[in-house]
């Protein structure tokens, strides 16, 4: 009896997880959760300032941190006749991280079965339950003056609670390991590398805002003592410089890629120049450069993207602790290409999201010229990624042809008469 119920686990095991709950159950809790945690964050954040003022009302204040949330999903905020359409970055971020989180939590706690279907069906549940809550916050903020349309609501929040809940789902179920494990172990390496590309521009992108906030430290300051927002204000001030932050970062990733950005209608910054005209009173935008001229040495910087894409390529190909070869050279430059060609879509895809209006007239455009810098952003680092896997390849070649020629040679056992 004893030997029966040891060799029984593995049936039993297969039985308690298909009696777990469905995806649908994770996915649409998971949309709840997070939608009430990001709308308490932003509600806080509203009533923080509030309190520090002088006027409004406490409603008023929820209600404008409800439309600052629907923002960070892309829907744009009707002001008047004016349509504020740019997201604030570091808030979608933090969107993002609320649904997958919450919906891989309650599916591995659900017991959710393993599969991909189940992980569609969280995603669809996800986005679903998640478009409903989007409509009823839009319909609830509506202000006189400030609005969001509801339409635009519900297609944002579809499409990015089906693409959270679904990520989320198969990490929590673990699908998404398995289906990593499953790729080639190339693969694997250029999916590794891309990311490690992608984070090269981003790091020095984001170097080029820190600097400009250090050099430019007074007019930061300047520009908050004029807004004079108080202790409690000044949390919330600082917390909104933080969000649009990320911004900014692929704003300067723009410039490095070479066409730049603006900030406002018939602007532009670059790594040469700089032509700004008047810009909002927010002091983290102290970063941006002063009209004029820039450094001259700061074109040295346009050679990073190429190079982030050869760390790509050169990682993904990079020769293996045993020794082992990758395959031939049409197949090292694929990879490689291939590799920083991910890495370019990543930082394409932080482009296309980090302009828009932010104001009426001129302010109407803002951030980078998405037709140049986004395909330059994959043609550019694909091209680094294959120059770096033509190097790992080469240095493997000379590594190997190294070891072969410190053989000794084996001495002659024959025996001699």
């Amino acid at each position: 009896m004893t030997e029966t119920l040891r060799s029984a686990p593995g049936p039993v095991r297969g039985r308690l997880v298909s009696v777990g709950r469905p995806g649908w159950a994770a996915g649409a809790t998971g949309a709840l959760l997070a939608a009430a945690i990001g709308l308490l964050l932003c509600g806080g954040l509203t009533v923080v300032v509030w309190l520090s003022g002088e006027g409004g009302t406490a409603g008023g204040a929820l209600r404008g941190g409800a439309i600052g949330w629907l923002a960070a999903h892309g829907t744009g905020v009707a002001v008047g006749s004016t349509v504020i359409n740019a997201i604030p970055l570091g808030l979608l971020a933090l969107v993002v991280v609320l649904l997958h989180g919450a919906v891989s939590r309650l599916a591995a706690a659900y017991g959710v079965s393993s599969s991909v279907r189940e992980a569609v069906i969280a995603g669809l549940a996800c986005g679903t339950a998640y478009a409903v809550v989007l409509v009823l916050v839009a319909w609830w903020s509506a202000l006189a003056a400030v609005q969001v349309e509801p339409l635009r609501a519900a297609f944002a929040g579809f499409l990015l609670g089906a693409l959270c809940g679904t990520t989320g789902c198969a990490q929590g179920t673990g699908v998404a390991r398995r289906q990593y494990l499953a790729l080639p172990v190339l693969g694997r390496a250029a999916l590794r590398g891309a990311m490690l590309g992608a984070a090269v521009v981003l790091a020095v992108a984001a170097l080029l805002v820190i600097g400009g906030l250090v050099v430019r430290l007074d007019a930061a300051g300047a520009l908050w003592s004029g807004l004079n927002p108080g202790v409690l204000g000044g949390v919330g001030l600082l917390l909104v410089c933080l969000l649009v932050l990320p911004n900014l970062v692929l704003w300067n990733a723009a410039a490095l890629l070479g066409p730049g950005y603006a900030v406002g209608t018939g602007t532009s910054v670059t790594l040469t120049s700089s032509g700004l005209g008047a810009v909002p009173a927010l002091p983290v935008l102290a970063a941006l450069p002063p009209v004029g001229p820039r450094p001259a040495w700061l074109v040295v910087l346009a050679v990073v993207p190429l190079l982030a894409g050869a760390v790509a390529g050169y990682s993904t190909v990079a020769p293996r602790p045993d020794g082992a070869r990758v395959g031939t050279l049409r197949t090292v430059l694929t990879a490689g290409a291939g590799s920083g060609a991910l890495a370019g879509s990543a930082v394409a895809v932080g482009l296309l999201l980090s302009g828009g209006a932010i104001g009426p007239g001129r302010l109407g455009h803002t951030g980078p010229d998405v037709g140049l810098a986004v395909p330059l952003s994959i043609v550019v680092l694909a091209v680094g990624g294959a120059v770096g896997a033509a190097a790992a390849h080469y240095r493997g070649r000379r590594g190997a042809d190294d070891a072969a020629s410190a053989v000794p040679d084996t001495p002659d056992s024959t025996p001699v008469d």
